[in-house]
């Protein structure tokens, strides 16, 4: 996300500038081919663009080719005003009222301005959404709103119900308005936008710097350069073309066959790197989020699971340094909470120091689980009133390298873990249905709000706690972190999720990109909030430089 402002030098100037930006926009050439995810996980296929709608990060990457933000977060985790559709935010009547100006030149795509009525036109879809908004309740969004005012035609107010803590909520909440075209989208319903999710005339009003050309499910999706984007450096890609491929290995084999120019490289394949002429490597990440393992604690048939002894001699046994020498050849960070180790900004002393000395105890959770109740009595599996010590965790095809060597390391304390591989869609389908309790485990990576309050994903009954986990004690301390003054509070639930273990938080590792050596911008594309920025990139005249 990132914010910009210009200032008004009259008709003379402008109408130059104008024809400036008609040039340079004019000039962008060339076409990109690559494949949702990239610097962030594995391939997977994009199934719907409205922003307000998906929950996947490989959709929400592609929706913001389309809708610029109201905030542009930086790598620094601080909003960039040079990217963004808001010129400025205003903090006053102690924390409760915040004043949002917009930039007076952002145009949508048919040459119309970018008004508040746009910002209050998303607000009141998400008021209407309600818990079907993905990030309902995140940074406050609506639910800590008592009013939102249009003051004039580029300015509004977002009241707040209670003094809150103003650099999570603006990261976090007002970040969540990203201004969706009112006048082509008001006569909607809620139902009708849910099925123009992939209508390619529905999504023609863009004000990002790219819209969206062509879309074949499960193949591809094709987005081509916005002339009329307000942004301060226009796309100078013409064309990108997202393949849908299956695998990691798939993306390997299409790279060397240069059937792409930018994918991740999976890790099970660095060594043949060299295999890939014409590509250099480039390490993206970790991105802003966490890796885990994490479970459906409303299905009885692993009540074991609400023990958080059990959870705990999970984290002792499992061999994180291991993981990062196996899996990364050393490259990653351990990592035990939804705080991300890398960079430390927000992390408590406790989790420091852990992330230091490392967890790993398999003794340690032998005794956690005889505690519990859970014996082996000659059998390989621990059992406790004739149930075996068991559960079966979905796993995204591709991605099994690690579940396998976790799978090993829980079997040495007397824990049976099935795995099941299911394509990322569907799992996102069935642990992401609060009435489906069948599923018991799942390998998932989260990434998080630029303010790591993480209240969206383990508050009781929050919009994306789809292990339908709660715990008063949590609750108590995620209210806290939204206050003024938070950071005690923060510091104090990342010590409090240690004990607790929600879910069995994995190392964190760097994404590794092979790029293209004719393309530039790599650094400005890639956000470690999982961003994508296209915009940035652009192909050079020869492949020699680094």
């Amino acid at each position: 996300m990132s914010h910009r402002h210009r200032s008004r030098w009259g008709a003379c100037l402008a109408g130059i500038a104008g024809a400036l930006r008609a040039a340079a926009a004019l000039a962008a050439h060339g076409t990109l081919t690559l494949v949702p995810g990239v610097g962030l996980a594995p391939p997977a296929g994009l199934n719907g663009f409205n922003p307000l709608l998906v929950s996947s990060a490989y959709d929400q990457q592609a929706a913001g080719l389309m809708f610029q933000p109201l905030l542009w977060i930086d790598r620094h985790l601080t909003v960039r005003y040079a990217w963004s559709i808001a010129q400025s935010v205003r903090v006053t009547d102690h924390d409760r009222r915040f004043t949002i100006v917009l930039k007076h030149h952002w145009l949508w795509s048919d040459g119309r301005p970018v008004t508040a009525r746009d910002v209050a036109f998303t607000y009141h879809l998400i008021q209407q959404l309600g818990p079907r908004f993905p990030n309902y309740g995140a940074g406050g969004m609506p639910t800590d709103v008592t009013a939102l005012r249009i003051v004039n035609r580029h300015e509004l107010t977002v009241t707040t119900k209670r003094p809150v803590n103003p650099r999570w909520f603006t990261l976090n909440g007002l970040s969540l308005l990203v201004p969706l075209p009112a006048r082509a989208w008001s006569r909607f319903s809620i139902p009708a936008l849910y099925d123009h999710m992939t209508d390619l005339r529905f999504f023609r009003r863009v004000d990002g710097p790219y819209h969206l050309t062509a879309f074949a499910p499960g193949r591809y999706a094709v987005f081509t350069a916005n002339r009329r984007y307000s942004g301060p450096d226009r796309p100078h890609i013409r064309r990108l073309v997202f393949r849908f491929l299956k695998s990691p290995e798939s993306v390997f084999f299409a790279l060397r066959a240069h059937r792409l120019q930018l994918g991740n490289l999976p890790m099970a394949l660095y060594r043949g790197r060299r295999a890939l002429r014409g590509f250099r490597a480039y390490p993206v990440g970790p991105v802003w989020g966490f890796n885990s393992l994490g479970f459906d604690y409303a299905n009885p048939r692993i009540a074991f699971i609400r023990d958080p002894r059990v959870r705990q001699a999970f984290m002792h046994a499992i061999n994180q340094d291991e993981l990062i020498t196996v899996l990364a050849g050393g490259h990653g960070m351990r990592d035990y909470g939804p705080i991300p180790p890398h960079p430390p900004t927000f992390l408590s002393r406790t989790a420091r120091r852990l992330e230091v000395t490392g967890a790993y105890d398999p003794a340690r959770a032998r005794r956690l689980l005889k505690a519990a109740g859970w014996r082996r009595d000659g059998h390989a599996v621990r059992r406790k009133n004739g149930v075996r010590l068991a559960f079966t965790a979905y796993v995204v095809p591709g991605d099994v390298r690690a579940p396998i060597l976790i799978k090993d390391m829980l079997a040495r304390i007397g824990v049976d873990m099935h795995l099941r591989e299911k394509p990322f869609n569907e799992i996102v389908a069935a642990t992401g249905n609060p009435r489906n309790t069948h599923w018991q485990a799942v390998f998932l990576a989260w990434g998080l709000s630029p303010y790591p309050s993480v209240g969206n994903i383990f508050a009781c009954g929050a919009a994306n706690n789809d292990y339908h986990y709660c715990n008063p004690r949590l609750d108590r301390l995620l209210r806290a972190i939204t206050t003024p003054g938070a950071h005690r509070a923060l510091a104090r639930f990342q010590n409090v999720f240690t004990q607790e273990q929600p879910v069995i938080v994995l190392p964190e590792q760097p994404i590794i990109v092979e790029v293209a050596r004719t393309l530039r911008g790599l650094h400005q594309a890639f956000s470690p909030l999982g961003g994508f920025n296209p915009a940035a990139l652009w192909f050079a005249k020869t492949g020699r430089r680094p």
